[in-house]
């Protein structure tokens, strides 16, 4: 049963500045706007609670919206801390001032990064922290997950792939309305997932900075449960927001903004890339073979789009793949004669025919012939 709500900081009367609420709200109407099915009246939603201020003005928002949604708040005890527990607690109590009960998921994270051998903390906490959102989403016939990334978290993530090194699909960032699928995160840290679970998760805050949730906090007298580890430089992301992020602002202070925009274009770009190779595979693709002339007359660029999702649909996978083989690949594509293969990542072989090719999983592969 959903706690009885009261005002925090003060009622509907008082007079609060207005910018950081109107600036909140507009962004939850454009995004009512897009996903009228996520936001109709009395939707059941599950949202992503740690008690810092970006869900709290998330989960404060959305409770005071008209449409009067039926939530859910979930926080997901990591256990990296000796003192979580007692931080669950100040979150359940926080989501219940709000008006909001909240479920508390508790993952030995520690323990789960054992099954993930290249993966960091952070990835591995990520990874079970949206399978513990999947399954609260599943248990309270929840139609999707709201999280709270907003546009500092945006420009983080951009950042983060640049140094990295990355195409499209890297600078396009997080996305509003993404489906993941939970068995592309890793093994299950949960009991109760199915295997080929998938949740849609929903970002409504990506366009609003970091700042504008902290007023929207202040304004209504919310108080907030901040994870120390945020602070830390020990984690790369916070090394950006802490390090990068001001020196990049000398340079110009509407960097995050500029950054999440940038984002949000080339996410546009690639739709619309996507939607032109899904229309094309049809006419390159028969079975399992590709069309190799006319795979040779498109631009490089959906060349290696229909490469890398022909990559994707054998290995389930695309975020690790070095640019250097892709490369290599279309290069062999254009020039290659029949019979030659070269060897793509996690065992794929690219085999050409006189007239065709096509990708398979195992065998041994030739090294390439120049």
């Amino acid at each position: 049963m959903t706690p009885p709500a009261y005002p925090v900081g003060g009622g509907r009367g008082t007079a609060w500045p207005a910018r950081a609420r109107e600036r909140v709200r507009r962004e939850l109407r454009a995004a009512s706007v897009r996903l009228p099915d996520v936001f109709a009246p009395g939707t059941r939603l599950v949202v992503g609670f740690s008690g810092g201020q970006d869900s709290t003005c998330l989960l404060h928002a959305l409770r005071h919206l008209p449409a009067n949604l039926d939530l859910t708040a979930v926080h997901v005890d990591h256990a990296l801390r000796a003192d979580s527990a007692e931080t669950a607690r100040r979150v359940v109590d926080l989501a219940h001032a709000i008006g909001v009960a909240c479920d508390v998921t508790r993952i030995d994270v520690a323990g789960y990064r054992q099954t993930l051998p290249r993966a960091s903390t952070q990835q591995a906490a990520r990874a079970a922290r949206y399978q513990a959102l999947a399954l609260a989403a599943r248990q309270h016939q929840a139609m999707v997950v709201l999280v709270a990334h907003t546009a500092d978290d945006q420009a983080e993530t951009l950042l983060l792939n640049l140094l990295r090194g990355t195409g499209l699909l890297g600078l396009a960032g997080m996305r509003m309305d993404e489906t993941i699928a939970l068995d592309k995160l890793g093994p299950p840290a949960l009991d109760g997932l199915e295997p080929s679970a998938a949740t849609r998760l929903i970002r409504p805050l990506l366009r609003v900075p970091r700042a504008m949730t902290l007023a929207y906090c202040t304004q209504f007298g919310l108080p907030l449960v901040e994870d120390a580890s945020n602070r830390s430089r020990a984690y790369t992301r916070n090394r950006v927001r802490l390090d990068l992020l001001p020196m990049l602002e000398q340079f110009n202070p509407a960097i995050r903004t500029v950054l999440a925009r940038t984002a949000e274009l080339a996410a546009d770009d690639l739709e619309a890339l996507d939607q032109a190779v899904t229309q094309l595979l049809p006419r390159v693709a028969h079975n399992n073979d590709l069309d190799l002339a006319a795979f040779r007359a498109q631009p490089r660029a959906v060349q290696r789009r229909l490469l890398r999702l022909g990559l994707a649909a054998l290995t389930g996978r695309l975020t690790d793949v070095p640019d250097a083989p892709i490369e290599d690949a279309l290069d062999l594509l254009q020039t290659g004669r029949a019979e030659q293969t070269y060897h793509l990542p996690y065992g794929v072989e690219l085999c050409l025919s006189r007239e065709s090719f096509r990708l398979r999983r195992g065998g041994r592969a030739r090294p390439r012939k120049n």
